[in-house]
């Protein structure tokens, strides 16, 4: 009788995990995609669109990096935040819930950043220019 109380509350106390996760992962974030490599290249794009203006707020951001020899780094101008999303050596899918506030953002790789990056503009303001030399948004 012991080990069916013992096994009953180890399942009662993994559903409840389970529901816990799938509760917590389900954001009302909006969904940005990026890619870095294989080549040099690095981009960010909303609907299949690149990223030049978004709305403050919380968006999931989900990586595909496709070189080990490259990373994925988000920065607000003027250093109020920066997150690696992405290592050197990595290479595969990863995702992070992001909240950008108002102001010029930043995505590059940081040991190719003369090549490699992207701006875009939070809120209203300035437009984020872009150029297209190295196939990048930056």
């Amino acid at each position: 009788m012991t080990r069916i109380a013992i096994v009953a509350a180890l399942a009662a106390a993994g559903a409840a995990l389970a529901l816990t996760a799938v509760a917590g992962g389900r954001t009302n974030a909006t969904t940005l995609r990026a890619t870095v490599g294989p080549g040099f290249t690095i981009t960010l794009t909303k609907n299949g669109r690149r990223v030049t203006r978004v709305a403050p707020g919380l968006y999931r951001i989900v990586v595909s990096d496709r070189s080990a020899i490259h990373n994925f780094k988000l920065e607000k101008s003027g250093g109020a935040f920066e997150r690696t999303m992405t290592t050197v050596g990595f290479k595969g899918i990863r995702t992070q819930t992001v909240r950008l506030t108002a102001g010029r953002w930043e995505y590059y790789c940081a040991p190719h950043e003369r090549t490699m990056k992207g701006h875009f503009t939070v809120g209203t303001g300035p437009a984020a220019t872009t150029t297209d030399d190295h196939g990048n948004d930056g």
